[in-house]
């Protein structure tokens, strides 16, 4: 896990945004392998391990990836995805949220320095170079505006789930949505059709 990841980081259990703390206890570069993750608002501490942070709590809320409530449409590319998100410049993150994760390694490297972080990726996906791995069956552990485009897969673009993802991208920036039915509030839509939206999070 990116070291600097851990600003953009919450605790998911249900409480007031908190941020969280990181102890590393091995590192390779910026990255950090083995570590806990401490919240300082429920005393809840979360292990790295592997370089992979690992949020699950005994009892979760809400397992991910859910089922998806519709045929899986066709997949994104990490090409497609880094036309849609259109970034411009160095820095910051962009997040992958579930099934979408799949892409995160081939799109950290055709972005360069911006961060990738892909929550609940499928199974298989290893973190890389420029692409960290959350595991998290309770919530999404990111903070709110903290994200410059987000990537929701189909398994996670409907409620609390899919509410928290856009809420993670700053506003007048843009998210992707792997399912065309859905119609968020607060989302300016750029453009709809097989099997995705495109838009921008607006001001609120």
């Amino acid at each position: 896990m990116f070291i600097e990841l851990t600003e953009a980081l919450r605790c998911p259990r249900a409480h007031e945004e908190s941020y969280v703390v990181c102890i590393p206890l091995a590192m390779d570069g910026r990255s950090v392998t083995r570590g806990v993750l401490g919240c300082p608002v429920c005393q809840a501490e979360f292990l790295v391990t592997d370089g992979i942070a690992d949020f699950a709590g005994p009892a979760p809320r809400s397992p991910v990836p859910p089922s998806p409530p519709s045929p899986r449409p066709a997949e994104l590319t990490a090409e497609a995805v880094q036309a849609f998100i259109d970034l411009r410049g160095p820095g910051g993150y962009v997040l992958l949220v579930g099934s979408a994760g799949r892409v995160g390694p081939e799109l950290a490297a055709a972005l360069g320095r911006v961060h990738v972080v892909g929550v609940n990726p499928p199974p298989g996906i290893a973190p890389v170079d420029g692409f960290s791995i959350l595991r998290s069956p309770d919530g999404l552990p990111i903070k709110r505006n903290s994200m410059r485009a987000v990537v929701v897969g189909h398994d996670a673009a409907h409620g609390e789930w899919l509410a928290a993802a856009l809420g993670a991208v700053l506003p007048g920036l843009r998210a992707v949505i792997e399912d065309e039915t859905v119609r968020p509030a607060g989302f300016a839509e750029l453009a709809r059709g097989a099997g995705v939206v495109v838009g921008e999070r607006q001001n609120r």
